[in-house]
């Protein structure tokens, strides 16, 4: 089962590449890594594929960030592939880990950007991560996450404006991130 669920991973990720977002240089690095095998954390600690799910409320124009404890930069929430899970199912874990809520419409949320992070900080085993995005509209005043959870992982929680964050965050893929989200919403 976990091997299957392990090719299905592979085919998700190629299919998603492949159609999504072909053609770009970055495409061509996640074919090249897709094509190396050994996906996830648990099968190679150095490199391996992520996802992150940034909330964002379309109506405040606000993203939701953090100070993520062992990177000490403003990122959205994330985690890593565990082995013979797929995109899928990792969101809606990561989520529940996270958040301690699966949003609503994790079942349907498309991915929308692909970033590779190099990770050079000495503080972790991870060496590359090759993340995939996906953006989780919500109304920032329902919006609750599990406080308890996100303390977690992250020093500070907090929601900005698109110009405010941009200010604050050091992380490149995280700054296109929110250009990203900036770009859907016009």
């Amino acid at each position: 089962m976990k091997i299957r669920n392990r090719i299905s991973l592979a085919r998700e990720i190629r299919s998603l590449v492949e159609t999504k977002f072909a053609g770009s240089l970055l495409s061509k690095k996640f074919l090249r890594r897709i094509g190396e095998g050994k996906l996830t954390r648990d099968e190679n600690p150095a490199t391996h594929f992520g996802v992150y799910f940034a909330g964002f409320d379309p109506k405040v124009r606000e993203v939701f960030v953090g100070q993520h404890k062992k990177s000490d930069l403003w990122l959205f929430n994330g985690g890593h592939v565990d082995r013979g899970e797929t995109l899928g199912e990792t969101l809606e874990r990561e989520m529940g880990e996270e958040w301690g809520f699966v949003h609503p419409a994790a079942k349907t949320l498309e991915p929308s950007l692909l970033t590779i992070t190099e990770i050079t900080n000495g503080r972790q085993i991870c060496r590359r991560h090759y993340d995939i995005w996906y953006f989780a509209p919500v109304d920032k005043t329902g919006f609750s996450p599990d406080e308890v959870r996100l303390t977690k992982e992250f020093h500070e929680m907090k929601w900005l404006s698109f110009d405010t964050a941009r200010g604050l965050i050091t992380d490149s893929n995280t700054i296109i991130a929110v250009d990203t989200i900036e770009k859907l919403l016009i």
